[in-house]
């Protein structure tokens, strides 16, 4: 069986190679990439001079390599003109749209920097810095102790916008289910489902500081009040602590929570928590 026929052989006689990807010159004839240059294949559209050979004026006119410090003409300079286009993909770099020789068409041969197409586009820059406020590394593992707590500072006041504050409130309880550690020791090692853990801020009087901690749902709030002493280190030895919900006064009344009663059955998951004396 014969081989099928692919390419061409090079029209220089000295050469004759067979080059599967032939260029054809606007002499019509069909060369290899070493010898499709007019010079080297005495191109009779050269006019020969009395000091050197120079290209006519239409053959004046061939792009050269875009690359740099070549001067080979270009691919698409020879077919550019070509009434055969129907179809043809231009001869020119898929990332940087300029035309090369032979030698320098793929990107790697002339260091291409325009971005490869065929890659996913870089992830937006400002969308990673939100999703690095949302979700931040945590620095502390599930071994280290509770009282470690990530603190934070207090947040400015909620937006007057109701639309606005529940989205903030959205955020911040994110923020808080990702960070918070859990606040009884008990549970450091117990798989605790999200959705039965009661997440909170919580301060001690007189304190701009805030740590984050979760209770498991069905945790008392005397208990909840005697835990929270213990990691801010306060005592009610002198005078009795009271857990209160912030609501940014000073006055106490019906902020005070009941020691009797569940955590979850008086404030709601991502609130904010003072220990008062």
């Amino acid at each position: 069986m014969d081989l099928p026929t692919i390419g061409a052989h090079c029209a220089l006689d000295a050469c004759n190679i067979n080059d599967f990807l032939p260029i054809r010159c606007r002499c019509d004839k069909l060369f290899c990439k070493d010898h499709i240059s007019p010079e080297t294949h005495a191109c009779p559209t050269l006019i020969q001079t009395k000091d050197k050979p120079t290209i006519s004026t239409p053959q004046q006119k061939l792009q050269r390599c875009a690359a740099d410090k070549c001067n080979k003409p270009s691919l698409e300079a020879f077919v550019a003109d070509s009434s055969d286009t129907n179809g043809r993909t231009p001869a020119v770099c898929e990332r940087c749209k300029q035309s090369f020789c032979a030698s320098h068409r793929s990107p790697a041969s002339h260091s291409c920097t325009a971005p490869d197409p065929h890659l996913p586009p870089p992830r937006n820059e400002a969308a990673k810095a939100i999703l690095a406020q949302i979700f931040p590394t945590r620095s502390s593992s599930s071994s280290s102790n509770t009282s470690s707590a990530v603190p934070v500072k207090r947040k400015a006041a909620v937006p007057a916008n109701p639309r606005k504050a529940a989205q903030l409130r959205q955020v911040e309880l994110m923020k808080m289910r990702h960070r918070a550690q859990p606040a009884d020791p008990r549970d450091q090692n117990r798989n605790v489902p999200i959705g039965e853990r009661l997440h909170v801020k919580i301060s001690a009087e007189n304190k701009d500081e805030e740590k984050l901690f979760w209770f498991q749902k069905t945790m008392a709030t005397g208990k909840a009040l005697d835990i929270l002493a213990a990691h801010l280190e306060m005592s009610s030895n002198k005078a009795p602590l009271y857990l209160c919900r912030d609501n940014g006064s000073e006055q106490e009344g019906d902020s005070v929570l009941q020691n009797d009663k569940l955590l979850a059955d008086q404030i709601e998951d991502g609130s904010s928590l003072i220990l008062r004396h």
